[in-house]
């Protein structure tokens, strides 16, 4: 400890002279303690703040809580045995310290404290300081309070002295206050009354510290927060939060407000405002100060272990927190307003949720020294993802990529000056098999170090696919060198033909922002994208072959990003629709609710698995003034009248005029804009109309990804979506193109159909139920005919159930495929046949793949259950898998009489495949299918001799330290 505190208090201008007396110390290790010390301060006055505002808002905690760090170079100055103690050069002996060397003295010191696990001495010190800064807010006037308790103490008031320095137009004042006995206080302000006041509150806290804490605890106090009634998935992800950390029932507010989103809140605001509630802004503040303080720690104790030359200024970015979201499945209990969810969970939302989970946890614990103590073992690899065990230094970063990519590096060096000076640059070489093509990347910065070059090296290449991965490529380009403008083409050429020569780990590539898939959930963004990215492949190759492959990657990406959140509300109701209808015992029983709620679900799901003609705003409008005539008042001039809509498009936009008449009976549309169109629904409702046009705006948001739906109190406002189309697109903004275009959705065309049925078996039971008798035969005839009828309801029901079980959420968002396959074979055995024999997989290395446990066993579930089936006399099936570095295949074969071509024909061309079972309708397959798309896989049936045999692909799961580059 007398070393660490002898280096805490040691300046730099001290290391330069006496290099020899504290031998390994160097200017990047005072530099990271110091950061570390300044990130203490921050987070202590956040928490200072957080304890004592009387209002918690997102902007009141950054305003209080950034007004600590500039203050310690003056209170450090303040510090008597800090000045007496600390090691400076002999330049610095015998004159007052700058600001700036106490400060950095001051943080220093902060720093290795934290680092030997003092922090309450680090607070301690603090204390005074940090205190000040939220009791500002809650004193309304301290000069008043001072001179009341001084007269108590029959002591004269306080006397003060003003003095003022710097120009005119940045004058500094500087207050002093004193009362009889000789005690001051002394801030600063730019004017006399402030600085008056400051000085008051620091004489406040100096001297009268009880007082001070007395005028706080009196201020108002903030009321007592109610839990949030959320969705059955936020509910279920606030209990589990609780019991993950331990937390007390009082904690359940703050993990549900740590889950609700701006747009949600706005949206709900009456329903929160006795409930004292509000978004997780001021939550997400909290939970980044915690993580920033820990992510220095690790550094700090990294640094200590190998004293770095210089800092290097880094943070947990936006997207591992994102990913930790998902990982965890808190995305889908995240509370989302209409028009939001209709978006997405963009990286900045998802990161912010995150944090603002952890923010909660942070004060339900009442501000623990460190998170680590206290994280979860089932988060342990997220803890290793947000906080890894190394830097990834630029050549770990650039080989990860290349690794995504398949892309080779070497490096060549030269040296240069003499021996003593001697210095060292490195090329990078990059070869793509792909290409068969290999180029010298331009020459890196000199370093003392081979390891040095290299890494200067690698930074030329990383900053080319850095300008690569913007919104605006060719323009990020025009600025670099014509050597980095030559690597950049081949970058691109490279990812284009890997893109299409071999099968690429879809979620490293978007996280690594490869060939602009980090930009495909925005439309505008990612066609500016594309068109740049043409620009730049002009003359670098052709690719109007390629066009195909672009699309399906471009696809894939928009469904990695999107799908989950945007059929999200379309699972959530089908569930409660099939359960509703599971537990009916009496036809009589079903409301006009229940048949709309079914008949909504219906029309939805047909939305998505059709793929209905273009159409115009004129000819939507010309049919609403049919079918809604004297009901809907149509208020759209002739501008953008003539304005394109897909067939997606416009069901939705029939389908919010049918919500909006069914709930009101009369209602208008406006047009707002027609660059993009932009479409207000208006009616007069009440809070019980409100809230059923709020299920229905949900539902169909989950439609289309091209419309977005925002309520508001003057109605609903639907905005078509429009990326601006190049005149004459490339072969790159022409894939972009045809991925942005809605896609059928098989599946979903399927679930329409039984839920059509549903409907028509659900309408029978009930007419005969309700079918006037004249005898008791017939009466109970009609009530056999409603019994028979609801059975066959039912009966849909189940297969409903069954088929979308798997859409399920699933806890886990990876499996470790080895011992899965291993356990999964092992419950399978006492189930088979005794005809039936199984084949199991032999114990190899380990590989964890992009899917979880609950999703991949509904997915062999049915592929074995199909095989069972098929094997009515007996027979033969294998359960295999192999993996290399990218993904994993799982081979799922049988002896049986092998897969009808009509099934294998629809699964090749997307379309609905037809069962062959007696009941059955393909669902099975289809949602598999789905599934895999959601993870970057695919299904695919082989053709083989005898028997069916199915290949699932997989990404392999990114390594928790992948996940921050």
């Amino acid at each position: 400890m007398r070393r660490a505190l002898t280096v805490a208090l040691t300046h730099i201008s001290f290391v330069y002279e006496h290099q020899d007396v504290l031998p390994g110390v160097t200017r990047g290790l005072l530099d990271t303690l110091a950061t570390l010390g300044d990130a203490f301060a921050r987070r202590l006055g956040a928490v200072r703040a957080y304890q004592e505002l009387p209002s918690l808002t997102a902007g009141a905690l950054s305003k209080h809580t950034s007004t600590v760090p500039p203050k310690i170079p003056e209170w450090a100055a303040k510090q008597t045995w800090l000045l007496l103690s600390c090691r400076v050069s002999a330049g610095l002996l015998g004159k007052p310290l700058p600001p700036g060397v106490t400060g950095a003295l001051f943080r220093q010191l902060l720093g290795v404290l934290c680092l030997l696990d003092e922090q309450h001495v680090a607070s301690k010190l603090l204390e005074g300081l940090a205190g000040n800064v939220a009791r500002s807010e809650v004193l309304a006037d301290p000069r008043t309070m001072l001179d009341v308790l001084l007269r108590r103490s029959t002591v004269e008031p306080a006397s003060y002295e003003i003095n003022s320095e710097g120009p005119d137009h940045a004058l500094v004042f500087t207050a002093v206050a004193t009362d009889s006995r000789g005690r001051q206080g002394t801030a600063q302000g730019n004017s006399r009354k402030t600085a008056a006041r400051n000085a008051a509150l620091d004489f406040l806290a100096r001297h009268m510290p009880s007082a001070l804490e007395e005028a706080a605890a009196r201020s108002a106090p903030r009321p007592v927060l109610g839990e949030i009634p959320g969705s059955e998935a936020h509910l279920a992800a606030v209990q589990r939060l609780q019991d993950l950390f331990s937390l007390p029932p009082i904690a359940r507010p703050l993990l549900g407000q740590a889950l609700a989103h701006a747009s949600w809140t706005y949206e709900q605001r009456r329903l929160l405002a006795p409930l004292h509630q509000q978004d997780n802004q001021a939550l997400s503040f909290m939970g980044s100060q915690a993580f920033s303080f820990e992510y220095l720690l690790v550094r700090s104790q990294r640094a200590v272990l190998s004293p770095p030359e210089s800092v290097i200024t880094s943070s947990v970015p936006n997207t591992a927190f994102d990913s930790a979201l998902r990982q965890t499945g808190l995305a889908q209990a995240l509370l989302l307003g209409i028009g939001q969810a209709s978006n997405g969970i963009p990286v900045e939302v998802g990161s912010n949720a995150f944090q603002a989970v952890i923010g909660a946890v942070y004060v339900a614990k009442n501000f623990p020294p460190s998170l680590a103590h206290d994280w979860p073992q089932e988060w342990a690899p997220l803890w290793r993802t947000i906080m890894p065990d190394a830097e990834h230094d630029p050549s770990t970063v650039l080989g990860i990529l290349a690794s995504s990519m398949k892309l080779q590096i070497d490096y060549t060096f030269r040296e240069y000056g003499p021996d003593h000076l001697k210095q060292r640059r490195a090329t990078a070489v990059l070869t793509s098999p792909s290409l068969t093509v290999s180029v010298r990347a331009r020459e890196g910065a000199p370093g003392p170090s081979k390891t040095a070059a290299r890494h200067n090296a690698s930074e030329v290449v990383l900053d080319v696919l850095d300008r690569l991965a913007e919104r605006r490529p060719a323009k990020a380009m025009t600025s670099a060198s014509a050597e980095d403008q030559s690597l950049a083409r081949f970058m691109l050429a490279h990812q284009a033909a890997a893109l299409t020569s071999t099968t690429i780990p879809l979620q490293r590539w978007i996280s690594g922002q490869l060939f602009g898939l980090q930009w495909a959930a925005s439309p505008e963004a990612f066609l500016e994208w594309a068109t740049e990215a043409d620009q730049l492949m002009t003359r670098a190759m052709n690719l109007d072959d390629r066009i195909g492959r672009f699309e399906t990657v471009f696809r894939a990406a928009r469904d990695a990003e999107l799908a989950d959140d945007q059929s999200r509300s379309v699972d959530v109701e089908l569930t409660h629709v099939v359960r509703r209808i599971e537990r009916l015992q009496d036809p009589e029983s079903l409301t006009r609710e229940d048949f709309d709620r079914l008949a909504r679900l219906c029309d939805v799901c047909r939305c998505m698995g059709t793929d209905d003609p273009d159409t115009s705003v004129r000819e939507l409008v010309e049919a609403w003034a049919v079918l809604h005539r004297g009901r809907l008042d149509v208020l759209i001039g002739e501008n953008g009248i003539d304005a394109t809509l897909t067939g997606r498009e416009r069901a939705v936009l029939d389908g919010l005029a049918n919500a909006l008449l069914r709930v009101s009976g009369k209602a208008s549309v406006q047009m707002l804009s027609y660059i993009p169109v932009k479409l207000r629904f208006a009616a007069t409702l009440d809070e019980a109309q409100q809230a059923e046009l709020d299920e229905t705006c949900a539902l169909w948001a989950g439609a289309t990804r091209t419309v977005t739906l925002e309520t508001s109190e003057l109605g609903i406002e639907a905005t078509v979506a429009t990326a601006h189309t190049p005149s004459t697109p490339g072969p790159i903004a022409r894939a972009a193109l045809a991925a942005l275009q809605p896609k059928t959705e098989p599946y979903r065309a399927s679930i329409a159909g039984l839920l059509h049925d549903l409907k028509n078996q659900v309408t029978a039971a009930r007419t005969a139920a309700s079918a006037p008798a004249t005898t008791r035969t017939a009466h109970r005839e009609h009530q056999l005919a409603a019994s028979r009828h609801l059975d066959q309801a039912q009966s849909l029901a189940v297969r409903l159930k069954a088929s979308t079980a798997m859409y399920g959420h699933d806890d886990e968002l990876s499996t470790e495929l080895g011992s899965f396959l291993r356990s999964y074979a092992a419950a399978l055995l006492p189930r088979l046949p005794q005809t039936i024999s199984l084949s199991v997989p032999d114990a190899r290395s380990a590989a964890r793949v992009a899917l979880g446990e609950r999703t991949l066993r509904a997915i062999l579930d049915n592929l074995v259950g199909n095989a069972i089936e098929a094997m009515h006399d007996g027979g033969a099936m294998t359960l295999d898998w192999t993996a290399d570095a990218n993904e994993a295949v799982i081979d799922v074969s049988d002896s049986g009489p092998g897969l009808p071509l009509d099934v294998l024909a629809a699964l090749e061309s997307g379309e609905r495949i037809r069962s062959t079972k007696p009941g059955g309708n393909g669902l099975g397959l289809l949602g598999a299918r789905s599934l895999l798309a959601r993870a970057g896989g695919h299904l695919t049936a082989l053709q083989v001799h005898s028997g069916t045999a199915w290949l699932i692909t997989l990404p392999i799961a990114p390594a928790p330290n992948q996940e921050t580059t």
